[in-house]
C-alpha cells in the first residue's frame, strides 16, 4: 500500500501541501504545467501557476502560487463548488481525483455549518471558495490521484497562536472552522508564530488523514514551503512518500472512543458491524468520565488498510463525536489452523506455538455453537470431546 506521511512541524496550508505534492511529482512524470493542464478541466478561469525552487533557511524546498487574474474575485457556497466537482469528470477530470476534492470541500462544508449555524447548503465559503483555494484543493486530489497514494497520516500540528484577520473580522488561533475539522488530530498548544494551520490544510488533513504514526518503507520525500518567513524553525512541509503492508502482523491501527450515552446492545450491536468489517479485535472497557458518569471505551485494531473504512463505521454506528487514533506494534506467535475429525463431526482448531517450542490448541467457537445448535448438545460438553481428540 502507497502512503503518505506528513510531516509538518512548522503547519500546513493548501499552497504547501500542492507544493510538496509537486516536488514528489517531479521525477515521476508531472510538473506543474501538467498540473495546470489538468485542473483546467475544472472549468474555473482566470489564474495560472508560479512553481519554483527556493530555499528556507538553507533547505530546499518547492514554492508555489496560484496567481489570480486582475479582476477575477468570484468566490463560490459549497452547491455551486459541488455541482462543479460532480461535473467535472466528464470535462476529462480524473473521477477519483474529483471525489478526493469532494471529500475535502464537504469537510470544510460542515464544519463551516457547525462553527456558524445552520446547513452545510447554507454555507458560502469566504477565503476557502475564491479561485486560488479551489486550485489548490483540486490540485492536491489531482496529486494524490496521480502519485496513487492510498492512504494518508500525520503527525503532531502546532496550533499557532495570536489572531488572525479574514472575512469573519479578528478571530483567535486556530480559527473556529480549524478546531472543528480537527478534532481528534494531536496539537501542540501555542506552539508556532501566528496562523499555522489553514483552514484548507486542516480540512485536506480531515478528509484524508489518520493522526497516527505507521511504520513504513520511505521511498521519497517533497518539501514545500510556506508563504511566512518564522523565527524560529523552516516554514515547510514535508510529505514523506512510502509502502506500508495493508495487512500486516506486526503493525496494527488502534482506533479509540469514549462513550457514556450508548446501551449494552447499541455497543453490541457497533462491535460486530466492526467485527464483520474486518476489525482485528473490538474491545470495551467501563471507563469512568466526566462528572462522575460511567462509561465505555471502545477500542479497535485495525489494519493499516482498513483503518479509514472502520473509523468511519465507528463515528457511524456510536454516539462518539471523536476518534483517537495510535499504531501499535504486535508480537504474535506462529499458529495455524486445522480440521479435527471428531465424533459431532469435523471442528476447526486453532494451534498456537509458545516459545519454548510447545503448542496449545483452541477449538473454533463458531464450530462449537453451530454443532451444539444442530445437536442439542452442551457448547461446553462438544469442546472437551475435541480436546479428548486432541490428547490436551
Amino acid at each position: 500500500m502507497k502512503i503518505a506521511w506528513f510531516d509538518a512541524p512548522s503547519g500546513i496550508s493548501g499552497d504547501m501541501t500542492l507544493a510538496a505534492l509537486l516536488d514528489l511529482g517531479a521525477n515521476r512524470g508531472f510538473d506543474s504545467q501538467r498540473l495546470e493542464d489538468g485542473l483546467a478541466c475544472l472549468g474555473v478561469d482566470g489564474w495560472r501557476l508560479e512553481s519554483s525552487e527556493t530555499r528556507v533557511d538553507g533547505l530546499r524546498a518547492r514554492r508555489l502560487k496560484v496567481v489570480v487574474d486582475e479582476g477575477v474575485t468570484a468566490r463560490r457556497d459549497w452547491s455551486s463548488i459541488r455541482s462543479l466537482l460532480k461535473e467535472a469528470p466528464a470535462r476529462g477530470f480524473p473521477a477519483a481525483a474529483a471525489e478526493i476534492a469532494f471529500r475535502i470541500f464537504e469537510k470544510l462544508a460542515v464544519a463551516e455549518a457547525r462553527v456558524h449555524g445552520g446547513t452545510p447548503d447554507e454555507v458560502h465559503f469566504h477565503e476557502v471558495g475564491a479561485v486560488d483555494s479551489i486550485v489548490d484543493i483540486a490540485g492536491v486530489a489531482w496529486c494524490l490521484d496521480r502519485l496513487g497514494i492510498e492512504r494518508c497520516f500525520c503527525g503532531p500540528l502546532p496550533a499557532g497562536s495570536g489572531t488572525v484577520v479574514c472575512d469573519h473580522g479578528t478571530l483567535p488561533v486556530p480559527v473556529p472552522a480549524v478546531v472543528e475539522l480537527l478534532t481528534g488530530f494531536e496539537l501542540v498548544a501555542g506552539d508556532g508564530q501566528g496562523e499555522t494551520v489553514t483552514p484548507t490544510g486542516a480540512a485536506i488533513l480531515s478528509a484524508l488523514a489518520v493522526p497516527a504514526r505507521p511504520v513504513f518503507t520511505l521511498e521519497a520525500c517533497g518539501s514545500g514551503a510556506g508563504s511566512r518567513q518564522m523565527d524560529d524553525r523552516p516554514n515547510i512541509l514535508r510529505i514523506l512518500l512510502g509502502h506500508c503492508e495493508a495487512h500486516d502482523d506486526e503493525q496494527v491501527i488502534a482506533i479509540v472512543a469514549d462513550v457514556d450515552d450508548m446501551t449494552a446492545e447499541a455497543i453490541a450491536f457497533a462491535a460486530e458491524r466492526l467485527r464483520g468489517a474486518g476489525a482485528r479485535d473490538v474491545s470495551v472497557v467501563p471507563v469512568g468520565m466526566k462528572k462522575g458518569r460511567l462509561g465505555n471505551r471502545l477500542e479497535v485494531l485495525a489494519d493499516v488498510g482498513t483503518v479509514h473504512e472502520l473509523a468511519h463505521l465507528l463515528l457511524t454506528h456510536s454516539s462518539t463525536a471523536g476518534l483517537r487514533f495510535r499504531a501499535m506494534g504486535r508480537v504474535v506467535l506462529p499458529r495455524r489452523v486445522e480440521l479435527i475429525d471428531t465424533e459431532f463431526g469435523p471442528v476447526a482448531v486453532k494451534f498456537i506455538v509458545r516459545p519454548d517450542g510447545s503448542e496449545t490448541a483452541e477449538p473454533e467457537f463458531d464450530d462449537l455453537a453451530r454443532i451444539a445448535l444442530q445437536r442439542g448438545v452442551a457448547f461446553e460438553e462438544i469442546r472437551r470431546a475435541v480436546l479428548a481428540c486432541l490428547s490436551l
